[in-house]
């Protein structure tokens, strides 16, 4: 008998429910048969591939709570793979009906995905019917979990890399993402692979431009000690504009505008920490506008 007929004799609802009450017991008492309906059978994958499998139902429990679906597959012979197979149709079911009923607007209901293999050759089945018994070596119905390091940890094998690279996305300011360089810049050197020094270094210069953070030098840096350096130095010129700023409010309110303009330009035109300190020691232990303008003058 062919796949057709079978779709065909398991297109009524009482014969999925003979199906549950015999070959899936635990779901048997729990589950409301009126609500026994078809789904489509095409499957869209994210690479918009379709995917048929031979029949797909959905039924509610009686409380309300949990929707359990049940994929058909018909099969005449044993197929090594079958496994996979309907672990790629549960998947697409279940992300399929999610999406749908978030676009619906329906409540969140727990979601169950039951798949029954119905064959009907002469030889006995013999293939894996879980991913664990197909993929001895490895689990991949799982994930394990990559996150950022722990906060004030200091990394020091160059194995940490990725995590330190994804603690990059919670940066938001300019002293945080100068920690951050200092720890990561050491850890990518210590491979000491100029390949993955200058893909570093892009992939980094993009990630500070996404987060504000450019200058022209910054943009021209090919590796990554020099990604760092003139983040620093674009770092240390926007923080001495801030401070610059900030003690031209207070000349100005202190000794006028002009007398502020002129000291603000003449600093940013030869900057220094030093300076800046000087200036602000003058604000502080001049009185007129002369005695500080000679002041800076001779500092």
């Amino acid at each position: 008998m062919d796949d057709a007929a079978f779709k065909k004799l398991f297109s009524d609802p009482r014969m999925i429910e003979l199906l549950i009450r015999r070959h899936v017991p635990e779901w048997a008492d729990r589950i409301d048969y009126r609500t026994l309906e078809p789904l489509p059978t095409e499957l869209i994958d994210e690479q918009l591939r379709r995917r048929y499998p031979d029949a797909v139902w959905r039924v509610r429990t009686t409380d309300g709570s949990t929707d359990l679906v049940l994929l058909l597959e018909f099969q005449g012979w044993p197929e090594r793979h079958m496994a996979l197979r309907t672990t790629i149709y549960s998947c697409l079911a279940a992300q399929s009906l999610i999406q749908r009923d978030k676009e619906l607007g329906r409540g969140d209901r727990e979601l169950a995905v039951v798949a029954l293999v119905l064959h009907h050759g002469d030889r006995r089945w013999n293939a894996a019917t879980r991913l664990s018994d197909l993929f001895r070596d490895s689990a991949p119905d799982t994930y394990r979990v990559v996150g950022r390091l722990v906060p004030d940890a200091q990394p020091t094998d160059p194995l940490d890399l990725p995590q330190v690279v994804i603690g990059l996305s919670g940066v938001t300011t300019a002293a945080q993402m100068r920690a951050a360089l200092k720890v990561l810049l050491p850890l990518v050197e210590a491979f000491g692979d100029e390949d993955l020094d200058r893909f570093m270094a892009r992939s980094v210069k993009a990630m500070l431009l996404s987060k504000g953070f450019s200058s022209q030098q910054l943009e021209e840096a090919m590796t990554m000690s020099t990604v760092v350096t003139e983040f620093q130095r674009s770092w240390d010129e926007v923080r001495q504009e801030g401070q610059v700023a900030v003690l031209a409010q207070q000349i100005g309110r202190k000794f006028g505008e002009r007398t502020a303009d002129h000291v603000r330009r003449s600093i940013l035109e030869s900057p220094g920490r030093d300076r800046v300190a000087l200036v602000a020691a003058a604000i502080l232990d001049c009185d007129t506008r002369e005695e500080f303008l000679e002041r800076v003058r001779d500092d």
